[in-house]
């Protein structure tokens, strides 16, 4: 993953709980450094070791560390770094969902070696839709639930994920959320 990743992961604990225990999920972790370059590429069991390392810091569970980085990368990270491109890939949640493969593709030049996930939304019907998330890296669904539960806080369309359902494959993620908008 890439540096911003990493960089994202510890301003959510150092925010949130200060730069101690941030050194006490590095040294958990075994990551002696932690001068991320946003736009290099890093190995991904350094990003796994750090979110594992920050749930054993903060006492959580992996899947609730990974879902408050969903809702931080959206409320912070994308809020801060990436705010215009953000908007101007839709108004809506949907709209914005449906835009996200080509988003990913913009910001390909950006990033060497660059293996977006892949996202393919249903089209709201009966006040439902679904999000296929499908990755060649694993072990990221809870990250993703938290992502949507932000952006449907970011769009003010207050939603409910009512099931995710893992789709077989032989490698990586293939992960559909069933989603429930609220009125």
């Amino acid at each position: 993953m890439y540096g911003v990743i990493n960089k994202s992961l510890r301003d959510m604990v150092t925010e949130g709980h200060g730069e101690s225990v941030w050194g006490q999920v590095m040294v958990k972790a075994g990551v002696p450094n932690d001068s991320f370059l946003s736009m290099r590429s890093y190995d991904d069991e350094i990003t796994y070791r750090l979110a594992v390392a920050s749930s054993d810091v903060l006492g959580i569970d992996v899947d609730s560390a990974l879902h408050a980085f969903g809702k931080h990368w959206v409320n912070h990270t994308l809020a801060r770094d990436y705010d215009a491109l953000v908007r101007s890939t839709g108004s809506t949640m949907l709209e914005f969902l449906n835009n996200l493969n080509a988003l990913h593709d913009r910001i390909s030049t950006t990033f060497l070696d660059y293996q977006p996930p892949e996202f393919r939304v249903s089209a709201l019907k009966n006040s439902r839709m679904s999000v296929e998330y499908i990755s060649h890296r694993e072990g990221l669904n809870s990250f993703v639930a938290g992502l949507l539960v932000a952006l449907s806080e970011r769009f003010n369309e207050p939603m409910t994920i009512k099931d995710i359902e893992d789709l077989s494959v032989d490698a990586g993620t293939h992960t559909r959320f069933h989603l429930l908008m609220e009125d």
